[in-house]
């Protein structure tokens, strides 16, 4: 198959799919919306699918997460993890042996995960070993 054959066919394939999703969800409501799909480089059209207005949000909804999930910023678990571990690493080459939540909340864009996210974290390193509470509150020895 050609490219342009292929991007077609994965065109009527969307299509197709989003048809089956829209009749089998049997909203009763009226259409308020209608995804035209069209297939590249000369965007030649594919398919019309009307939406009813619950459709039209549950598809942007999944857009949204499936948009923010693959973000710059965004970063699974275990990659966050490993760069809070590189965090501590540097604040001991540095000859740091305490570090505050705020020095990682600070580091929250580059961690790419929520604060409260990095919170729960910090009492995994804790229960691990990692960590240990000192008396002054929000600081923690690097072990």
């Amino acid at each position: 198959m050609k490219p342009s054959e292929t991007d077609a066919s994965a065109a009527k394939v969307l299509a197709a799919a989003l048809r089956t999703w829209t009749t089998a969800d049997g909203d009763p409501e009226p259409s308020v919306a209608r995804l035209e799909i069209r297939y590249p480089p000369a965007w030649a059209f594919a398919a019309t699918n009307s939406l009813t207005a619950r459709q039209q949000q549950r598809l942007l909804n999944f857009l949204r997460d499936d948009l923010a999930e693959n973000r710059p910023g965004y970063s699974t678990p275990e990659r966050a993890a490993t760069i809070i571990d590189g965090l501590l690493a540097e604040a001991t080459a540095a000859g740091r042996d305490r570090i505050t939540t705020a020095d990682l909340a600070e580091a929250a864009p580059r961690i790419g995960r929520s604060r409260s996210w990095i919170a729960a974290h910090i009492t995994d390193l804790i229960d691990n070993g990692r960590l240990t509470e000192t008396r002054r509150p929000n600081t923690f020895r690097i072990n």
